[in-house]
């Protein structure tokens, strides 16, 4: 540690800004930092994104996405962000960093060329791989464990500011959403002043981009399908092309290429969407604008990719998903059996009865998880809560537990004899051109309940009995360090639901 501080020199505040790709578009970067805190700002001709950490060990990790719409963020989102900026500013190294935030441990088997170290948040879950030049004692590579898979940083070209402050000129990031990345810095201080330290804190307001006409009907007409799916239809430029999947399991919208075609949706960028199955490389697609019910969405970015083999029993071929980014600012209610679906604004709090039985949402990747206990767990983990996403896109079985989760808590003891399993293969989205993304192994069970925990000390938790089970036996639906499984449409399909974004609580109503 002492070599590796010595090496990166004084870091205690700086800044790097420079060019290079991001999103699959030549862009414009910038990082400021002091201590523990910093922020980061990525620019493209089409999308911009912010993100940084307040300071202090109490310290909120926050975003802004290319909307405008700001929010904190937590869990595997905060750890990730966390440890990538560290390892770049250099704080990782630095004493009060590896006292108050980390824990670290030296692998064994180094060859001398390089030292590894693993590093993750005290009291975290998500692991990340830092390896250092074995001769200057600079990270080289970081690996850090997301959305079931790794974001890899590469670093190269080591120099040093006017104060001798070491950094990486070049900076290459693969397989995180926008498939490879690259960072060329084009400056660096190791001295700028205080002026606009409030950015550490809170991030920029900007105009919101999502409306909801509290005056108009809240009801979002539904068309059925016999996949437990709910299926909406907008209208986006003016035109209804088909049904859309309500999914809550999507961080954003989807568009399929037969759809964005008959639009006329501008294609940009690239990005890589994580599903059950991996992830899938895509496209960006921008429209003028979106209605669903009371809601239109300014200027909305779509994410191009097949859909083929997701829903049953439609009439129409599906023609994309509403994810998140409807949710974002609204008030969702989609009642039992999904036949009917309403959207307010956010500040309309008299359609909300504060005696519901309200379970604390988080969000990882801008997909909600809420948490639970459940029948079929070894003796150590009968009384702990663990994390699910809650999935209605998600079809096939009440609850879909990966594999990981499967080990650690002891849940193959619900399966019988190998000789007897049920298997079935659980497929994902598709590719940008309607391919097969693969399809995830899994063996069917079922547990006897399920309760979801009260977000509050004198609130009701929410019991279903008779779960239908899926054991994940390879890799896939793994989406969160955090999280065990998903609860899917099936079995959220027994109860009212209301989803309340803003408030970062959800209900489930009998």
């Amino acid at each position: 540690m002492e070599r590796a501080r010595d090496a990166r020199g004084r870091v205690a505040r700086g800044a790097l800004w420079g060019r290079g790709t991001h999103l699959g578009l030549p862009a414009n970067f910038v990082l400021r930092w002091r201590d523990d805190a910093f922020v980061e700002e990525n620019m493209n001709a089409e999308l911009c994104y912010a993100n940084g950490r307040a300071r202090g060990r109490r310290g909120a990790c926050w975003e802004e996405d290319f909307s405008g719409y700001a929010q904190r963020l937590e869990l595997d989102d905060a750890e990730a962000l966390t440890l990538s900026a560290w390892t770049r500013t250099g704080y990782w190294a630095s004493a009060s960093c590896v006292e108050e935030y980390l824990d670290l441990e030296v692998c064994d088997g180094g060859d001398g060329d390089v030292i590894e170290i693993t590093m993750k948040m005290k009291g975290g879950r998500v692991r990340a791989k830092l390896t250092l030049d074995g001769g200057t004692a600079l990270p080289k590579r970081l690996a850090i464990a997301v959305c079931g898979d790794e974001d890899v940083w590469e670093f190269e070209d080591w120099c040093r500011d006017s104060e001798g402050a070491a950094y990486a000129r070049r900076t290459v990031l693969r397989g995180t959403n926008g498939g490879t990345q690259e960072f060329y810095v084009t400056g660096a201080t190791s001295g700028w002043s205080n002026e606009g330290w409030e950015i550490f804190d809170k991030p920029n307001e900007k105009p919101r981009t999502v409306i909801v006409d509290a005056m108009a009907s809240s009801n979002v007409p539904t068309v059925r399908a016999s996949s437990s799916h709910v299926l909406v239809e907008p209208i986006i430029n003016g035109k209804n092309v088909g049904p859309f999947i309500l999914d809550t399991g999507a961080s954003g919208l989807v568009v399929t290429p037969r759809a964005a075609k008959r639009l006329g949706l501008r294609a940009f960028g690239e990005v890589h969407v994580s599903g059950v199955s991996g992830r899938v490389p895509c496209q960006f697609r921008r429209g003028e604008d979106l209605k669903l019910g009371p809601l239109t969405l300014l200027r909305p970015v779509f994410m191009e990719m097949g859909l083929d083999g997701i829903v049953s029993g439609s009439k129409k071929p599906v023609a994309g998903i509403i994810g998140f980014d409807a949710f974002k600012n609204a008030i969702l209610s989609v009642s039992a059996g999904g036949e009917r679906v309403d959207l307010y604004a956010a500040d309309q709090i008299d359609v909300i009865d504060e005696n519901w039985a309200w379970q604390e949402l988080r969000l990882v990747s801008n997909v909600p998880h809420i948490s639970a206990t459940f029948s079929g767990v070894s003796d150590d983990h009968k009384t702990k809560p663990n994390i699910f996403m809650i999935d209605s896109g998600a079809g096939g079985a009440d609850v879909i537990f990966h594999s990981k989760a499967v080990e650690e808590l002891g849940l193959a003891a619900l399966l019988g004899p190998e000789g007897d399993r049920v298997s079935s293969r659980v497929r994902g989205v598709s590719g940008a051109n309607g391919e097969s993304a693969g399809a995830t192994m899994t063996f069917r069970t079922s547990m006897d309940w399920l309760e979801l925990v009260s977000a509050g000390s004198d609130g009701a938790n929410v019991r279903f009995e008779k779960i239908d089970t899926l054991l994940a036996s390879g890799p896939g639906f793994s989406l969160s360090e955090h999280s065990c499984g998903m609860i899917c449409a099936r079995l959220l399909g027994t109860k009212r639901i209301v989803y309340d974004v803003p408030r970062r609580r959800i209900a489930f109503v009998d």
